[in-house]
């Protein structure tokens, strides 16, 4: 008979190892708190994209080169954080366990532009630090923006799928990429601008330019702040963290998502060599390489509330196997721009990346939308981490790999460039578009409905035509296309 002191250990030891629950319990949030944090979502996308647009893409590739990066580096910086991607595990584990979702959204988010001011302090130390020691703490800083991310980014996407109606979510996202591309362009091809005025300062120029990022993504981070949590879903009967992950990966629909997007993932290994590729070898600046991008990013923006809006009404399913299938193509367009053909790159890229910011805005709004279709409220922390986990440990070495591949062909007196790194783009890209017609989702559109019916119908009623027999039975064929590959 236990005696009442084991009784005593026994009590104190089942609290320890409880999960420790909320003093109060986390309200659910009212309509006006939801309209209020979606628009403060949209600015922070804003926000967001100024930081990115000042720290990211080019300029970073650009700081690398300038630092002394050849390819194989520059695929290095960009392999090397993407292994700390296991993180999101922790995070989930957390979120998992109960610890608020906003706070720590708004803690890690705060991190990570607080991190670039070291970046930004990496010129000071120019002369007392070798290449290599330059790299390791660029590298470094990178892995430790990149862990920031991960708690970040699984606590905010898991808060984002209840605190946006799941109705709403195909437009919500479609309206963020063309919020936050209309102000990422027109900053990158300012700042680009900038950067070739200010150059002569070498390296201090990179610098200013990101304490200058730095300030819009701390303001971004404290958006966080003023919107509503809410209660974490069966947060009454947690379950171990290991099941969770289990029955992540025993959903087929979850999987074959998650398959698909790894594929495209691989396409990382071009990842790095697109700026250095267009900057160093066919010899444009940094402002003619902003208004190139700027072009697929007003094509994004442009596109994406369509997008959005299409997902809503027929499915993630059409819209993403569509949006894969006009990406992959694009990359053909490299065959044309050998090195040093900078008039050829500037007549030529600006169609390929308007058609290639189309798709992209297809994928990126079918994507987003599909992982909350796929995974189920409770525990979705853990299936995210799961989802990002598996793709980013697949892709990771792919950037490593281009830059390696290229660089041992040159030596073996080979005939290649960059280039080659596209063209494997291109492999990738296509192969999960075949890949993203084996999904299944229910209520969806066939998309050679979307294509051969759809399209044709709202093209000819826009323009004022008949519409055919065979185009007008596409509306009332709708329903009988749902769930059709």
């Amino acid at each position: 008979m236990p005696t009442s002191d084991s009784r005593r250990r026994y009590g104190r030891l089942r609290r320890m190892t409880e999960p420790k629950r909320s003093v109060a319990p986390i309200p659910s949030p009212s309509a006006p708190q939801v309209e209020r944090a979606i628009r403060l979502s949209y600015a922070q996308m804003m926000l967001g994209a100024v930081f990115a647009a000042s720290t990211g893409g080019m300029f970073l590739i650009g700081f690398a080169m300038r630092l002394g990066a050849d390819n194989v580096l520059l695929g290095l910086l960009a392999t090397a954080p993407q292994f700390f991607v296991v993180f999101q595990f922790l995070a989930a584990f957390l979120v998992e366990r109960q610890v608020s979702r906003k706070r720590l959204t708004v803690v890690f988010a705060f991190v990570t532009p607080l991190c670039w001011f070291l970046i930004a302090g990496i010129p000071f130390f120019e002369t007392s630090l070798s290449l290599a020691q330059r790299f390791a703490v660029l590298i470094g800083v990178i892995i430790l923006v990149t862990v920031a991310g991960q708690f970040a980014n699984n606590a905010r996407g898991s808060w984002i799928g209840e605190l946006i109606p799941a109705a709403r979510r195909g437009r919500f996202f479609g309206y963020c990429s063309m919020f936050a591309g209309i102000v990422g362009a027109a900053f990158a091809i300012a700042e680009g601008g900038f950067l070739d005025f200010v150059q002569a300062h070498g390296l201090f120029a990179f610098t200013a330019l990101f304490f200058f990022g730095s300030l819009f993504g701390l303001t971004a981070a404290g958006l966080n702040l003023p919107q509503p949590d809410c209660p974490l879903p069966g947060a009454g009967a947690p379950r171990p963290f290991l099941r969770l992950v289990r029955e992540a990966f025993r959903s087929r629909p979850f999987v074959m998502l998650a398959i698909v997007h790894a594929v495209l993932a691989l396409g990382s290994v071009a990842g790095p060599f697109n700026a250095a590729y267009l900057l160093r070898d066919v010899g444009l600046n940094f402002f003619g390489l902003g208004l190139l991008n700027s072009v697929f990013v007003a094509a994004m923006l442009l596109a994406s509330p369509l997008w959005g809006r299409l997902v809503d009404r027929f499915g993630c399913r059409p819209i993403l196997t569509l949006g894969l299938s006009v990406m992959a193509p694009c990359g053909l367009i490299w065959l044309a721009i050998p090195p040093k053909a900078a008039a050829t790159a500037y007549w030529l890229l600006p169609w390929s990346n308007f058609v290639c910011g189309v798709g992209a805005a297809a994928v990126n709004v079918a994507i987003n939308t599909m992982m909350y279709k796929v995974s189920r409220p409770e525990g979705r922390s853990v299936q995210f981490a799961a989802y990002n986990v598996f793709i980013g440990v697949v892709s990771a070495p792919m950037p490593l790999v281009g830059g390696w591949l290229v660089t041992a062909l040159e030596n073996a007196g080979y005939a290649v460039d960059l280039r080659l790194t596209f063209y494997l783009w291109i492999l990738f890209v296509a192969s999960a578009a075949v890949l993203s017609r084996l999904l299944r989702e229910p209520d969806s559109l066939r998309t050679r409905t979307l294509v051969f019916r759809y399209f044709p119908s709202r093209l000819a009623a826009l323009l004022g035509l008949g519409v055919p027999a065979m185009f007008a039975a596409g509306g009332a064929a709708e329903k009988d296309d749902k769930n059709g590959v």
